[in-house]
């Protein structure tokens, strides 16, 4: 992966972050590592870092395994799972899963819509 790509995938996560109750983007491989993105100045992860990435590889494998239905049911647009805590949202790109963590009230149909377009929209910053 060039720095390119990496300062690409980092500017489509800053205009997330800059959007109302988002407290994490990440932008995860297919082995579930974080390559891109962060948590919202001041925000505070609910879990400790181990665990974060634990879940970004079971987010990515709950993803992988759901993909197997793909021929019957058509592509995955995006899993959003609520919780007590925090609104879970993960979105497939044509190379990784963008997961969001976002405040539980937070308008998910905005948020997917902000998160397609930034990366439809990716700009060309030079190394």
């Amino acid at each position: 992966m060039s720095v390119t790509e990496i300062k690409n995938l980092e500017h489509a996560c800053q205009k997330i972050l800059d959007l109302p109750k988002i407290r994490f983007v990440g932008i995860l491989n297919n082995m579930g590592n974080k390559i891109a993105g962060s948590f919202k100045e001041g925000v505070v992860s609910f879990l400790p870092d181990k665990e974060n990435h634990r879940m970004y590889v079971q987010l990515m494998l709950e993803y992988m395994m759901r993909k197997d239905f793909d021929d019957g049911l058509g592509g995955i647009d995006y899993i959003v799972s609520r919780r007590t805590n925090v609104t879970m949202i993960s979105i497939p790109t044509k190379e990784y899963l963008v997961l969001i963590s976002a405040e539980r009230d937070v308008d998910t149909q905005y948020i997917i819509e902000q998160v397609n377009l930034a990366f439809t929209t990716l700009p060309d910053i030079k190394p």
